[in-house]
């Protein structure tokens, strides 16, 4: 058997995570092609010495949003140092995926401006935003 956790669930734009896989005895025979990973990239798994714990790194697919993800694993792919192979799967909680960055269009009232005249600018973003302030605008 196996359990699957993520050091972190929420991932974003530039960041990964680590994935620990702990089976229930040593296990071999095991790599990237047992893992079925959603909404990212799971790199190669490495092994602890006693070959119960591995560990892998999670990138998260860019220009995703995406609120349910988990890994599964085939455990059919996987084997004791008997030789038996695992049975079913085993799966990961649910993580989520949020790594398309905003983008904004921006509208005036009037376009038409002249000297003492001034207008509504209206900025529209593609979801919510934190942060802005008047230093983030420029007027060339």
């Amino acid at each position: 058997t196996a359990t699957i956790t993520l050091a972190d669930t929420a991932l974003t734009a530039d960041k990964t995570t680590t994935v620990t896989i702990r089976f229930s005895e040593p296990v071999e025979d095991f790599d990237a092609s047992d893992i079925l990973c959603t909404s990212g990239t799971l790199g190669w798994p490495t092994a602890s010495e006693d070959r119960t714990v591995w560990t892998a790194t999670l990138t998260p697919t860019a220009n995703t949003n995406a609120a349910t993800n988990t890994i599964r694993l085939n455990l059919a792919g996987v084997r004791d140092d008997a030789g038996n192979a695992g049975t079913g799967s085993a799966s990961s909680a649910n993580y989520s995926v949020d790594t398309k960055r905003p983008t904004a269009t921006i509208a005036l009232a009037d376009s038409t401006l002249t000297a003492g005249k001034t207008t509504t600018v209206t900025i529209t973003f593609s979801e919510p935003v934190t942060g802005l302030d008047t230093s983030d605008i420029l007027c060339p």
